[in-house]
């Protein structure tokens, strides 16, 4: 009977560890990982592309947008949606979404 009760508990206890990490998540975060002394990026982000790694749980669409927006004004463009790619970052922020920078459109 204590075997039983054992495995129950641990049982219990597995699901509540997995419960808590499912809940988990970290903010949106650029790509753009580099070498030590090297300007060239190593992770998926260029200048003309943005990738951001994400969790649906943890960070909205809008948000996602914002991180682009604010990467792409460095060249002064605008972030426009070009993929996205699931389970390709960290368990944490496992969406990968690419943004291509475009050229502000011209007001008439």
């Amino acid at each position: 009977m204590t075997r039983m009760r054992h495995r129950l508990t641990s049982a219990a206890g597995l699901l509540t560890l997995l419960t808590v990490l499912s809940a988990c998540g970290t903010a949106p975060y650029v790509d753009s990982r580099r070498e030590a002394g090297q300007r060239e990026p190593v992770g998926t982000s260029t200048t003309d592309m943005v990738a951001i790694c994400y969790s649906s749980q943890s960070a909205t669409p809008e948000d996602v947008y914002k991180l682009a927006e604010s990467e792409c004004a460095k060249t002064g463009r605008v972030p426009v949606l070009a993929d996205q790619v699931k389970w390709s970052c960290t368990v944490f922020a496992p969406t990968r979404i690419f943004y291509r920078c475009a050229v502000k459109p011209q007001k008439p």
